[in-house]
C-alpha cells in the first residue's frame, strides 16, 4: 500500500503528496501540544470523558447540530478507526466506490474470520470521471435493485479522494435511506469535509436520522497535525459503539492528543475562525494552481486535464510523459508528488497534487517546466 509523505526513504523539500492544511498548524493547537508533555508522565484517561465531551462540543457547533458524548469513539488517528470498524462489523461483502483512498481495503484486507480462511471481500463501483469520482443516481439505481442484496457495509468519501468532490447531499440521503431500509451500516468519511463551505450538508446533521450511519473525522488534514494521529468516530448505535471501543487499544490516545482534542473544544469558537479562514484561502490557492497548470497546457500544447475539487487537492493527468517518470524527475529536485496507480481504476499517470502555499507552488511549477523542457529534448 502506497501512501504519499515518504520523508523517510526520499530528500523531500517540498511535499505535494499529502493533504493537510496549506496554513499549517494553528498556534492555539501547537500550544495544546506543548501541555500535553506536562501530562505525558500518565496515563491518559482510558473513559476518555473529557475527550469525548470536548468532541462533541467541537463537531455539533460547527455542524449546527447536537452530538452526544457518547456517541464519540476518539482514535489513533482515522486509520485506526476504519480498521476497527471492519474488526467488530466482520463484513463478507464490502461495496467501495472506487477510485479512493487506498486505507479501506487494506483495513478490509487485513482481516480474516476466525472460524475459516475467509477474507472480506470488497465490491468495487466504478465512479464517472465527467461526475467528479463521485457515485450519483446511477450508482443509488444499481444499489436499490440489486448490489444491496450482498452488501454488508458500504463506504462513501464526502469529498472523495482522490477526486476531490461533493456528493449530491439529495443522492446521498437517498443512499442513507436506501441502506437504513436494508439494515446496512454506512461508513461516511468526512476527513476533508472541513475544507469545503458546505457545512450544512454533513453527515453529522444525518446521525438522528440514520442510527446506521457511522461519520469518520480526522483532525490530520485541517489542522496539518498527521503525526499527532487524532480521528473520532461517531456513531448513534449504542451497542454498535460499545463494541468498536472494545476492539481498540485500552488507551489508544497519546497524552499529546487529549490535549489536543480537550483545546479544541475549549477554544473551538476561535478555531472556527481558522478554519472559515482555511477555506477562503484554500480555494484561492487552489484557483491559483489551477491556472497555473493551465498555463502549462497551453505553453507546452499538452491537453493537461485537472479535476474539479472542492478540497485542497487536485487529481491530475495527461502531463504528456509517463506519471511515474515525471514523479522521478521531480523527486530529484527536492519535490513529493502523489502517483494514484493503486487507486484502481486510476493508473500511474495520474497524479494528485496537494495544493500548498504561493512560494511551494513556485518551485512545483519551476520544476514542471524543467521537467516538461527536458522530455521535449
Amino acid at each position: 500500500m502506497a501512501h504519499g509523505g515518504d520523508r523517510y526513504r526520499n530528500r523531500v523539500e517540498y511535499d505535494f503528496s499529502i493533504n493537510v492544511n496549506p496554513l499549517g498548524m494553528p498556534e492555539v493547537l501547537r500550544k495544546a501540544l506543548m501541555c500535553g508533555i506536562e501530562n505525558a508522565g500518565f496515563y491518559p484517561d482510558p473513559r476518555q470523558e473529557a475527550v469525548r465531551q470536548a468532541a462533541a462540543l467541537f463537531y455539533g457547533e460547527r455542524a449546527r447540530t447536537e452530538l452526544s458524548p457518547e456517541w464519540v469513539i476518539p482514535g489513533n488517528g482515522a486509520s485506526e478507526l476504519i480498521t476497527a470498524v471492519m474488526q467488530v462489523l466482520r463484513p463478507k461483502n464490502v461495496l467501495l466506490p472506487v477510485p479512493c483512498f487506498t486505507g479501506y481495503s487494506h483495513a478490509a484486507y487485513g482481516i480474516t474470520f476466525t472460524d475459516k480462511a475467509e477474507k472480506i471481500m470488497i465490491r468495487e463501483y466504478q465512479t464517472q470521471e465527467k461526475r467528479g469520482f463521485q457515485p450519483f443516481s446511477d450508482f443509488l439505481a444499481e444499489f436499490m435493485d440489486h448490489t444491496s442484496k450482498e452488501t454488508d457495509l458500504l463506504i462513501l468519501a464526502n469529498p472523495c479522494n482522490p477526486g476531490g468532490m461533493m456528493m449530491d447531499y439529495q443522492v446521498l440521503r437517498a443512499i442513507l435511506k436506501a441502506a437504513a431500509w436494508r439494515h446496512i451500516p454506512v461508513l461516511l468519511d468526512e476527513c476533508f469535509f472541513e475544507f469545503t463551505v458546505r457545512k450544512e450538508e454533513s453527515g453529522l446533521r444525518l446521525q438522528e436520522e440514520y442510527s446506521n450511519l457511522l461519520v469518520l473525522r480526522a483532525f490530520t488534514k485541517i489542522f496539518a497535525m498527521p503525526g499527532v494521529r487524532l480521528g473520532c468516530l461517531f456513531c448513534r448505535d449504542e451497542e454498535l459503539g460499545e463494541r468498536i471501543r472494545r476492539a481498540l487499544p485500552e488507551w489508544n490516545l497519546s497524552s499529546f492528543a487529549e490535549a489536543v482534542m480537550i483545546s479544541a473544544g475549549k477554544q473551538r469558537r476561535r478555531l472556527y475562525g481558522f478554519l472559515d479562514k482555511t477555506v477562503r484561502e484554500t480555494a484561492s490557492l487552489r484557483e491559483s494552481m489551477l491556472r497555473r497548470i493551465e498555463g502549462i497546457s497551453a505553453d507546452r500544447n499538452r491537453k493537461i486535464t485537472t479535476f474539479p475539487s472542492v478540497s485542497n487537492f487536485l487529481l491530475t493527468t495527461g502531463w504528456g510523459m509517463p506519471g511515474k517518470t515525471l514523479a522521478g524527475e521531480l523527486l530529484k529536485r527536492g519535490i513529493l508528488v502523489r502517483c494514484c496507480g493503486d487507486m484502481s481504476p486510476l493508473n500511474d499517470d495520474y497524479i494528485r497534487l496537494a495544493v500548498r502555499p504561493e512560494e511551494e507552488q513556485d518551485k512545483l511549477f519551476e520544476a514542471l517546466y524543467a521537467c516538461l523542457k527536458q522530455e521535449i529534448k
